[in-house]
C-alpha cells in the first residue's frame, strides 16, 4: 500500500490521504475552496488510474466541504460511518458546520459503514472501527496488513478530537480512546497535525489528556 498526503490540514481543511493499491480510495475530502488544487494533485498522483471509493472519517465540513466536487471529476462512490453519513447525506449544516466555513454542500449518496466493516484495496484490508467522541458516528480505519491507523480527528500525534461540537461527547471519546489502545497501531494518519510512527504512543498521550489514561 502507498499512502499519499494530497493535502495538509495544518490550516483550515483537513489531511487528504489517497491511499493505492490495486484499488484506490481517497480518506476524507477536505474544503470545497481547496477542490480545485487537490483534484490537480490527486489526478497526477493516480496517473491516469481512477478513484474507486471516498471515505470520510466524520461530518465537520472541513473533512467533506469537497466531496461534491471530488464526486463530481472522479465518479467515486462515498462511505461514511452509520452515525455519520446521514449528517452528510442531508447536508445538515447545525451538524457539519458549514456555515462556519463558509461552505455548502448538496444533498449526497452515501454508503453507510459499519464497526468490523473491511474495505479491501487488494494488497491491504481497512478495517472499520466506530470511534464516536468527536462526532456520534466518526471512524477510523486500521490497515490489518501494516498496522496504520487513519484516525480522523479521534486522535493526532499530539492531541485529541474537540468534544464541544454537536453529538460531541468527551466520555465517547474516552471510550474510543481506550478502544484504540487494545489495537497495535504503527503508523498514524491523522486528520490534522502530522503523520506519526508510533501510534501507540500518540493514543496513550490522548488518553492521558482526556483523563482516561493509564
Amino acid at each position: 500500500m502507498v499512502v499519499h498526503l494530497v493535502n495538509s490540514g495544518l490550516q483550515s481543511g483537513s489531511n487528504i490521504y489517497l491511499v493505492v493499491g490495486s484499488r484506490t480510495a481517497l480518506i476524507d475530502a477536505g474544503l470545497d475552496r481547496d477542490s480545485a488544487r487537490n483534484i490537480a494533485a490527486i489526478k497526477k498522483l493516480l496517473n491516469g488510474r481512477g478513484l474507486d471509493m471516498i471515505i470520510l472519517t466524520h461530518f465537520h465540513f472541513d473533512h467533506i466541504g469537497g466531496l461534491n466536487d471530488m464526486l463530481d471529476e472522479f465518479g467515486s462512490e462515498a462511505y461514511a460511518g452509520a452515525g455519520d453519513a446521514p449528517y452528510i447525506a442531508n447536508c445538515d449544516s447545525a451538524y457539519t458546520l458549514s456555515e462556519m466555513f463558509g461552505g455548502t454542500l448538496e444533498p449526497t449518496e452515501i454508503t453507510e459503514l459499519m464497526e468490523g466493516d473491511v474495505i479491501d484495496l487488494g494488497e491491504h484490508r481497512l478495517r472499520v472501527v466506530n470511534t464516536p467522541g468527536h462526532t456520534c458516528g466518526g471512524i477510523c480505519l486500521y490497515d490489518e496488513v501494516t498496522s496504520s491507523l487513519f484516525s480522523g480527528d479521534t486522535v493526532f500525534s499530539c492531541g485529541i478530537g474537540r468534544t464541544d461540537f454537536p453529538t460531541g461527547s468527551a466520555k465517547e471519546l474516552a471510550a474510543s480512546l481506550r478502544k484504540l489502545s487494545g489495537i497495535d497501531v504503527g503508523m498514524l494518519y491523522p486528520g490534522h497535525s502530522e503523520t506519526d510512527s508510533d501510534g501507540n504512543r500518540a493514543i496513550r498521550y490522548g488518553l492521558m489528556m482526556i483523563g482516561g489514561g493509564f
